[in-house]
């Protein structure tokens, strides 16, 4: 089944930010660190796995919110990765409506966000994910 998912305190669990915007993914690089969390802002899995040890990451926030190109395709590499494909993927988009939805439970997204949401915000949603992402595992 891989690693786990979950990384008990007293480790950080860790976020890779695969998020486009420069501004937003400093914001979240900042907030997410400051609320408990280990951060890496490399989204690619190949150079992910090339920069940063200890094992799988925790978490996976992805940006889905260009217009101007398919930034689904990234989900799906990530999905493809044999490491990455089972940590859970939380879809930054700039707007939540039904076809987000339902596009980012088609491509196994735990989680969908708006990509204005605050990062105190965006902390807690990940911890609600990765809560039940550890309770399901640990009732298997």
């Amino acid at each position: 089944m891989g690693a786990p998912l979950w990384r008990p305190s007293p480790v950080r669990p860790l976020v890779v930010l695969a998020v486009d915007d420069e501004e937003t993914r400093a914001a979240y690089a900042y907030g997410l660190s400051g609320t408990g969390f280990d951060v890496t802002t490399d989204g690619d899995a190949t150079t992910w796995r090339s920069r940063v040890s200890g094992g799988q990451p925790s978490i996976i926030v992805a940006d889905v919110a260009n217009e101007g190109r398919d930034d689904w395709k990234r989900v799906e590499r990530l999905r493809r990765d044999p490491i990455m494909r089972d940590v859970p993927i939380v879809a930054v988009a700039a707007e939540v409506g039904a076809a987000t939805r339902d596009r980012a439970r088609r491509e196994g997204c735990a989680a969908v966000c708006l990509n204005t949401c605050p990062p105190d915000v965006l902390a807690s949603g990940l911890r609600a994910v990765l809560e039940r992402v550890h309770d399901t595992r640990a009732a298997s």
